[in-house]
């Protein structure tokens, strides 16, 4: 007979600390002892996604789910999985469930409108981007996000307008200079 609030705790404190596969250990332990409980199986959701095993990531996240579909954060974490194994549609269908409760997250609706853009879905994209920086206009990568759905639409223009936005927004971000100096090296 094992503590697993004590165990559980170790685990979330080596996975503050990055230490995945020590994390996952002592998940391995509350889970064999209370496979019922859905916070084990999304830590290790996340520990797993940290070592790039987005399969493993994206199976935990699913036990979770089963076990208590009400854990916000394990939505966004197999969304965030499924995108990296290109699973956009699921990915999408993910972020919409955590977006329920979840109103205006920069982060899901960032990953989201991606997801929408990688499986070519650019107006769908492009109104993600928007409702995006309705919820957050000073969050600087919806621009630079936006400035590549704008390219692939085409508009070089747009793209460096939301360049020059992303600037304003935060001067110290040294891959929008690049991507804004490309551009208009290749537009003249």
């Amino acid at each position: 007979q094992i503590n697993t609030d004590q165990v559980m705790r170790i685990g979330q404190n080596a996975l503050y600390f990055e230490d995945y596969m020590l994390s996952i250990q002592y998940f391995n332990l509350v889970i064999q002892s209370k496979p019922e409980q859905a916070k084990p199986y999304f830590y290790r959701s996340v520990a797993k996604f940290n070592l790039e095993d987005y399969i493993g990531a994206e199976e935990d996240a699913t036990l979770a789910i089963e076990r208590n579909p009400f854990l916000n954060d394990v939505w966004e974490i197999r969304g965030v999985a499924r995108q990296n194994l290109g699973k956009y549609q699921e990915a999408i269908h993910d972020y919409n469930k955590a977006l329920e409760t979840l109103h205006g997250n920069k982060h899901i609706l960032f990953n989201k409108a991606l997801a929408q853009e990688a499986m070519g879905a650019l107006e769908a994209s492009d109104s993600t981007f928007k409702e995006l920086m309705k919820y957050n206009p000073n969050y600087d990568r919806a621009y630079r996000g936006r400035s590549k759905l704008r390219l692939s639409q085409g508009d070089t223009l747009a793209a460096i307008a939301d360049l020059d936005t992303a600037l304003n927004l935060n001067k110290f971000t040294h891959e929008v200079y690049a991507m804004r100096a490309g551009l208009i090296a290749s537009y003249q």
